[in-house]
């Protein structure tokens, strides 16, 4: 990497500030608009020393002196922190980066160099060059060490340099992929950081801690005015409603109503569980520079003095596939077709198509009934709209045209199905649409192709990116009108049970075990309590933080059936009632056996918590053929079941010895507030409730229900064992 001379370029002109910050606006959109981000909060950059991250640091540099306030994303702007991320690859490149470090806290902004490690991928490999697929390898460290620094700075908004140039390269590069529309869209403007599945604080999370910060940076609560403005007209409804009431109601009207539905002489245990959060948050990347040339950023370094570093080693064309196009198409002339702005005109066109696209799930989607979305167990029931393909006149005479429109068809039904299955698949990375399409026709009969027909009817259940779907035929409360029901209104009536496919016998089941908490003496009153555990994601579904104080790991793993009855027998009665009631009702069949459960790694009497002798024992060999004083599988059959914490059911005197957080992971807020979904409906007593609408002359259909808009919300209060 050098300094490169100043080189005139009389054709580009630089960058305005205002044009940045109009950029800016455009690009860094609110994440929760509902909010009141009043808080200042730093931005990251990702800096490597190029012209065009220099150019960007610069014009982020100018930005508080033209507007302190000035917000990007939910926040108020306190400053920028760049990241440098020295690879290690080629000699001189740490002294380099200590260089363009200096540069940018000569700026202003303040920056900090780090550097990979690639100890653990380089395998056989001496040198990270020889790595057959270095590129990508480079890239998840360096997205993994961005991701980790900045969730320790507490920063959600990541500014990455891309430009209009480095989106030509990608669209030329994906072109010669094969890649379809979608790929051909190019680099998104905003979307999550990638390579950091797993990663707390980073992988769309770090929300509910938030909201128990004293100052949390997105404040849902309305403020001290709006306060005020909600209790006067509180205060003005109610008043209101009480000289009506006093009105028109009299005392004799009491001797109509039947006491015992409003109030109950035997005690009624409640069985649903404690609201479990759903997380929310991470980091968000975005690239403000993607309608800017390569050019125009030269001319903003040039303009403002500010230095740049060129990286041979982008120019080397063997190196990666990027270098290979850049060389392709600066050295060599390309066809018309080929060049900068007839791609950038396709990856538009592109983009227009697929925005249409998912306005046209999202229609769908808002015809879409989620009865119920459950956390707990992690399920969904899902009433898909009934789908009919529309025939266009011209599309009459043309088989090749109906068949176009149909297959467009399955594409927007493939993404409303891809919206749905990311409620509760265990996968980090949804599905290609192309194999969503294959199972269109199951949940859509009206779009099977002709070689589709016998897997339409009966449907039959299936499994798809780690969801099994099951259908639901909820027959009418007359059975004499059944067989009355058109076979339109039994499609209509259809509805599927989502929920997390089976652990096949053949694969190991997801597993998190604590570390192992060494005990110096055995009396338990004095053992000290493990350190916190950091958040894991247990089968991508759940984050769980385990602190205790046993002489034995914990394990989270899946509820097996072999340690169901034991751990019902630890159970008092009230708690073995309620567990059976809380299974049938969210886990029913092998559902409940999705659900995580903590167990202890060895069987352990909680009265006289004392390990075996010599724990733990025997020795194993690991593959280095080294002694390892734990196996690298433990055995199921010597654990001890000790808690269900999405049910929040644990066996008596457990919380003495341990506490542990659990979470749902993030989920689309857009799917679930444009979805509609059953009103649960009232909570006094259906005999009541039914007296209480004839009294006052209404009307009722026992079989009918209101449709809303809901959404469990991710910013209630963290629950702690």
């Amino acid at each position: 990497m050098r300094m490169l001379p100043h080189v005139i370029h009389t054709a580009a002109r630089p960058i305005g500030l205002s044009e940045f910050m109009d950029a800016i606006r455009a690009t860094c959109k609110p994440r929760f608009p509902c909010a009141r981000g009043t808080n200042h909060r730093r931005v990251g950059l990702a800096v490597s020393g190029g012209v065009d991250s220099m150019a960007l640091a610069f014009l982020c540099s100018q930005i508080r002196t033209r507007d302190p306030s000035f917000k990007i994303a939910d926040n108020p702007v306190s400053g920028f922190r760049a990241l440098v991320i020295d690879h290690g690859v080629r000699q001189g490149s740490e002294a380099e980066g200590l260089a363009v470090c200096e540069a940018l806290n000569s700026m202003g902004v303040a920056a900090e160099l780090h550097t990979l490690n690639w100890s653990k991928v380089l395998r056989n490999y001496s040198h990270p060059k020889d790595l057959p697929n270095f590129e990508s390898v480079a890239r998840t460290l360096r997205y993994r060490k961005l991701g980790s620094i900045f969730t320790i700075r507490s920063v959600v908004s990541l500014l990455l340099a891309h430009h209009e140039d480095d989106q030509y390269e990608t669209v030329l590069m994906r072109l010669l992929q094969g890649h379809g529309s979608r790929g051909l869209c190019g680099m998104r403007k905003a979307h999550d950081i990638p390579e950091c599945e797993g990663m707390f604080g980073a992988d769309g999370s770090g929300y509910v801690d938030d909201q128990t910060r004293r100052h949390p940076f997105y404040k849902m609560t309305p403020s001290s005015r709006e306060r005020k403005h909600i209790r006067r007209e509180l205060r003005s409804a109610v008043n209101r409603l009480m000289s009506e009431a006093e009105l028109n109601d009299s005392a004799t009207e009491l001797n109509d109503t039947d006491l015992d539905d409003f109030y109950q002489s035997q005690r009624v245990m409640s069985f649903d569980p404690s609201t479990l959060d759903t997380e929310d948050g991470g980091i968000m990347v975005y690239r403000p520079l993607l309608e800017f040339s390569k050019d125009r950023l030269i001319a903003t370094c040039l303009e403002n003095n500010v230095p740049w570093w060129e990286d041979a080693t982008n120019k080397d064309p063997t190196l990666t596939m990027r270098n290979a196009v850049r060389h392709m198409y600066k050295g060599y002339p390309l066809p018309k077709a080929l060049q900068k702005p007839s791609i950038l005109a396709l990856s538009k066109r592109c983009e227009q198509r697929v925005q249409a696209q998912e306005a046209e799930a999202n229609r769908l989607l808002s015809q879409t009934i989620i009865h119920d979305f459950e956390p707990v167990a992690g399920t969904a029931t899902v009433q898909f709209p009934i789908f009919k393909p529309r025939l266009e006149r011209r599309d009459s005479g043309s088989p090749l045209r109906r068949q176009a429109r149909l297959l467009k068809q399955r594409q927007i039904a493939a993404i409303l199905l891809r919206k749905i299955l990311a409620l509760v698949t265990p996968d980090s990375h949804p599905p290609l649409l192309t194999t969503i399409e294959n199972h269109v026709a199951r949940l859509f009969p009206s779009l099977a192709l002709p070689e589709e027909a016998a897997t339409v009817s009966p449907p039959k259940a299936f499994s798809i990116s780690g969801v099994f779907l099951v259908p639901i035929v909820s027959r009418p409360r007359n059975l004499s009108a059944w067989g009355k029901t058109t076979d339109e209104q039994q499609k209509q009536q259809l509805s599927w049970y989502l929920s997390r496919t089976p652990y096949p016998s053949t694969l190991p089941i997801p597993r998190v075990r604590t570390p192992y908490w060494a005990v110096e003496r055995n009396r338990k009153n004095e053992w000290r309590r493990s350190p916190r555990m950091s958040w894991v994601l247990w089968d991508g579904r759940y984050w769980i933080h385990i602190e205790h104080r046993l002489p034995y790991r914990l394990i989270v793993q899946p509820f097996l059936q072999d340690h169901a009855k034991p751990f019902r027998e630890l159970l008092s009665p009230d708690d073995r009632n309620r567990l059976a009631a809380l299974l049938k009702r969210y886990a029913p069949g092998k559902v409940r056996y999705t659900l995580p459960a903590i167990y202890i790694e060895e069987h352990l009497d909680l009265d006289n918590a004392v390990p075996r002798p010599n724990y733990p024992n025997p020795l194993y060999m690991n593959g280095n053929g080294e002694t390892s004083s734990h196996p690298k599988v433990p055995d199921s059959s010597k654990m001890k079941l000790v808690a269900l914490p999405t049910l929040d059911v644990q066996i008596p005197g457990l919380d003495k010895w341990l506490s542990y957080e659990i979470r749902y992971r993030k989920v689309d807020r857009d799917t679930l507030q444009t979805a509609g979904t059953f009103h649960r409906g009232s909570f006094v007593a259906p005999r009541a409730l039914r007296r209480l609408v004839l009294n006052h002359g209404m009307k009722m259909d026992s079989g009918q229900r209101q449709v809303r808009r809901t959404f469990p919300r991710p910013w209630r209060n963290g629950r702690g064992k």
